[in-house]
């Protein structure tokens, strides 16, 4: 039961507790019930102002209902709230039951035609749930007030060109007026908040465009500034490169001139010296050489003359290349060997240098006895290079890194003279630039596999057989090599 001293509550006896709810929507009537009810008032509830009279009224030939107010939705199928009101207080045994109106509607007229149909009060849909109850005390008490006063005759009014006869007393004129200018307060306090929420959005938003302006111009800023650190570098590497590669070439021709005797005769001892100075010469200036051609590979300063290349010829002569390593690491090379007549669409100069440097990884990181596999297919308009290797294998983890600059395999674990990690990034970099790429397989203790994929030339392109369906070019599915025709011993 609720409490009738709570906030809200209705007066004592329970005639004056009882209100009639005159509303068509279920959904509503049946929150209206809920919020009186839980205030200490009894409901009543009509779903039409033509049910709400009858009930008034007793027409139905029951006992009428006893209320004490009637808050009746004014827009409704049938006879609106405005006629009900009418009807209340056209009728001389309902005049004085208080009627509250509420409204969605927004128009100026709402306040004349509540004055005209009698109305004592009216709020505003949605409307706050402690403002309706607060507006029903208030009627109730202003009714208190007016008991036993004399009723107005009526007074003529104009409003928007229109005459109106308000026979509402003077209190209830009062209070509609009153309960509209505060409808009006509370509305503009709603404008005024939508406004300013309104005015911290579009701040909110300018400062996010300005922040957003400043990012894009930072970053332009930071991007600049690391093209130019970038070709810095480059010039750099590039200028040191040269500049080193002067004594090193000056080096390695006094070598020779004193390994040919040139300045008279010298000792065993003597010529294995010169030896290990002219090992070292070759690789000291291939490292250099490996720095020179990444700058200028950064810097774009590489050109390519791209045209079709016999493969044949490209592996023979990196077969001359790498067959001293061979013959001083005491490996064993096989070669599945092209078509005869096969071409891929390459700078010459750069695929030979990509095979070469793939060769000489393996046969690096193999260990002696150990096996090195030269193969190559055709497939689907691409030929494929692939490099295979008995060696010490790559970790998973480094299997894409080995191919940024700087990034090598742990010499330590091989033995053998670290270079400078440049030239899987340089053979990567030319394979993409001739419209191909450069891959890895690898297995830690078994060893690795690089594929370098290029496209055909252009009559082996019309030849060459298509790719199974689902199947997509690459060493994951190469089709199987075709049978060694070369093999041989370094040893």
């Amino acid at each position: 039961m609720p409490d009738p001293d709570a906030p809200g509550a209705a007066p004592g006896s329970a005639p004056e507790r009882a209100i009639l709810v005159v509303e068509d929507s279920p959904t509503q009537a049946a929150a209206h019930a809920a919020l009186l009810e839980g205030a200490g008032y009894v409901v009543h509830e009509a779903r039409s102002g033509e049910a709400a009279l009858a009930l008034l009224r007793g027409d139905a030939g029951t006992p009428p209902v006893e209320v004490a107010l009637v808050l009746s939705d004014v827009v409704m199928p049938g006879m609106s709230g405005y006629a009900l009101c009418r009807a209340v207080k056209g009728d001389e045994r309902l005049r004085a039951l208080p009627v509250v109106l509420l409204t969605s509607l927004a128009d100026p007229m709402d306040i004349i035609r509540g004055l005209e149909c009698g109305a004592d009060n009216y709020l505003t849909k949605p409307y706050d749930p402690e403002h309706l109850l607060a507006r029903l005390r208030h009627v109730f008490e202003n009714r208190a007030l007016r008991r036993g006063a004399p009723r107005n005759g009526g007074v003529d009014i104009t409003f928007l060109g229109a005459r109106f006869v308000i026979t509402s007393e003077k209190e209830q004129i009062l209070d509609l007026l009153v309960s509209s200018f505060e409808e009006l307060i509370r509305t503009n306090g709603a404008l005024r908040a939508a406004e300013e929420e309104r005015a911290a959005a579009f701040l909110r938003e300018r400062e996010a465009r300005l922040e957003a302006e400043w990012a894009r111009r930072r970053a332009e800023e930071a991007r600049r500034a690391a093209e130019e650190a970038n070709r810095a570098k480059s010039e750099f590497l590039a200028m040191m490169s040269h500049d080193l590669r002067t004594p090193l070439n000056a080096i390695g021709g006094y070598t020779q001139l004193l390994t040919l005797g040139v300045r008279g005769p010298i000792t065993a001892e003597q010529r294995a010296d010169l030896d290990r100075i002219r090992h070292n010469q070759a690789h000291l200036l291939a490292l250099v050489n490996d720095v020179l051609n990444f700058a200028r590979l950064e810097r774009g300063d590489v050109p390519l003359t791209l045209a079709a290349v016999p493969m044949r010829e490209v592996l023979a002569g990196v077969d001359a290349v790498i067959a001293p390593q061979l013959a001083e690491r005491g490996l064993r090379y096989e070669t599945a060997l092209c078509e005869p007549t096969l071409t891929v669409l390459a700078d010459r100069e750069r695929l030979e240098q990509i095979l070469v440097n793939l060769l000489g990884n393996a046969l690096k990181f193999t260990p002696s006895g150990g096996r090195v596999t030269l193969a190559c297919t055709t497939r689907d308009g691409t030929a494929a290079m692939a490099v295979r290797d008995t060696g010490i294998g790559i970790p998973a983890a480094k299997l894409e890194r080995i191919f940024e600059p700087f990034m090598q395999v742990d010499a330590r674990r091989t033995g053998t003279q670290a270079g400078v990690g440049r030239g899987l990034a340089i053979s990567r970099d030319l394979a993409r630039r001739m419209g191909g790429e450069l891959t890895v397989e690898s297995e830690v203790g078994v060893g690795s596999t690089f594929t370098l994929t290029l496209p055909l030339g252009p009559s082996d392109a019309a030849a060459a057989p298509p790719a199974a369906a689902g199947a997509t070019p690459g060493p994951g599915n190469a089709p199987p090599p075709p049978p060694l025709v070369s093999s041989r011993d370094g040893a």
